[in-house]
């Protein structure tokens, strides 16, 4: 009998069958052996309720035989990793723990010593936390140890992925998020199927897009509650993409069957291209000359008058602020570290134009006429770090590296699915 139906047999008789037994009893029956590892019906239930709690769903019979089997899989899986683990000699050390429940708070928007007491309020066994995460931290560290040196990203996949995000620049984005479902074989692609469509209804009825993912989603992104984080185009599948440009934020695509298993989609929101420059950072100094805001037409060109002739020669950002001393010490002055876009829209050219060390033209500015120069210029864009960069294709390579090892793990495996 293949794995899937061996399991699907063994819960249906674990939901059909069981007879009522008291808590202890049902903390040393088993519900599955992986190689030489139990799975306790009493860890089965304390996983369970981890998962629906933390998600937001609904504690109803139907609900949990639907994902029964995906919160199975999942438990014998993240055995498999531990058993791995221990057999590679990588340890998950409590500093690790700490460090997990510390970024667990803060996801939930808690301090560290406030998560104990959000857990015991929403009754989440603490243990069945600590060991799904600690099976995440470990097979982490054991793709990394066995498998991290063999892949590679050339300097030329680098500058291409820079180029595009380069040239998304001037294009809309979208703020998207992902819930992936894995169908390792045709046999389990209907019950993953439907549990895809089990949770996209939950969702829409009020469950936690964020959490859904965490307990369900098999894509890195998981972990991050299926955050893709501002995509551009070329990023997704042209397909998923289209159908993604015809949404409205805060909706979510239906379950889409794609390569490898089944993805929900969440358009968070949608930005329009960047305005050129906006994002460019500078230090400016100005001086003011001053001007009534009662004065004639012939006192305004006076003003602009003297303002060229006092800073026609002028060739440093100490030059400028030492007129501007002289002629509006209250008005004139640095402005360090602004953004284009954070200056009054009839300025912004003005200063996108000028030339480091060199005046502008005079522009009218409040109490007088304004001459700006720039003392340094930078963009305020998002730097692309080749080490980031590479580290995101590293990562995306390793991820299906990882997949093909747990699923070599599975076909080699002991496993047992008792009542």
């Amino acid at each position: 009998m293949s794995f899937v139906l061996r399991l699907a047999a063994a819960l249906l008789l674990l939901a059909t069958f069981a007879m009522p037994c008291s808590a202890q009893d049902e903390g040393v029956r088993i519900a599955a052996v992986v190689n030489d590892q139990v799975i306790s019906v009493g860890d089965f239930e304390a996983r369970m309720n981890l998962v629906l709690i933390s998600a937001n769903i609904p504690d109803q019979p139907e609900i949990r035989q639907r994902i029964a089997n995906q919160v199975m899989r999942q438990m014998i899986d993240e055995r498999l990793e531990v058993q791995e683990a221990k057999k590679e000699d990588v340890k998950v050390t409590d500093d690790d723990i700490k460090r997990m429940l510390a970024q667990l708070a803060h996801f939930n928007h808690l301090e560290p010593d406030q998560l104990d007491k959000f857990l015991a309020e929403h009754h989440i066994d603490k243990d069945a936390l600590v060991q799904q995460k600690t099976a995440e931290i470990a097979w982490a560290r054991v793709v990394q140890r066995r498998y991290g040196h063999t892949v590679s990203v050339g300097d030329e996949e680098i500058d291409d992925a820079m180029k595009t995000i380069a040239a998304a620049r001037d294009k809309p984005q979208e703020h998207v998020a992902e819930i992936f479902l894995a169908v390792e074989n045709p046999q389990q692609d209907e019950e993953v199927h439907q549990l895809a469509d089990r949770l996209f209804d939950e969702v829409q009825h009020g469950a936690s897009f964020q959490r859904v993912a965490q307990q369900f989603s098999q894509s890195p992104t998981g972990g991050n509650g299926g955050d893709i984080g501002w995509v551009i185009p070329g990023m997704l599948d042209p397909d998923v993409q289209k159908i993604i440009d015809g949404m409205q934020p805060k909706t979510m695509t239906h379950p889409m069957r794609m390569a490898g298993g089944y993805y929900i989609y969440l358009l968070y929101d949608r930005r329009a291209p960047e305005t050129p420059g906006a994002n460019v950072v500078v230090d400016l100094m100005q001086a003011v000359f001053p001007l009534a805001a009662e004065a004639d037409a012939a006192a305004h060109d006076a003003a602009i008058a003297r303002a060229k002739e006092a800073t026609a020669d002028t060739h440093s950002c100490g030059e400028i602020a030492k007129i501007g001393r002289a002629t509006s010490p209250d008005l004139s002055g640095p402005i360090a570290h602004v953004q284009i876009s954070e200056l009054p829209a009839d300025l912004r050219p003005v200063i996108l134009k000028a030339a480091i060390a060199t005046p502008t033209p005079p522009v009218p500015v409040r109490g007088g006429i304004g001459v700006f120069m720039v003392c340094s210029r930078k963009d305020g864009s998002p730097d692309m770090k080749r080490d980031e960069i590479e580290a995101d294709l590293r990562n995306q390579r390793l991820e299906n590296i990882a997949r093909r090892y747990l699923s070599d793990l599975r076909r080699v495996a002991y496993i047992d699915l008792r009542v």
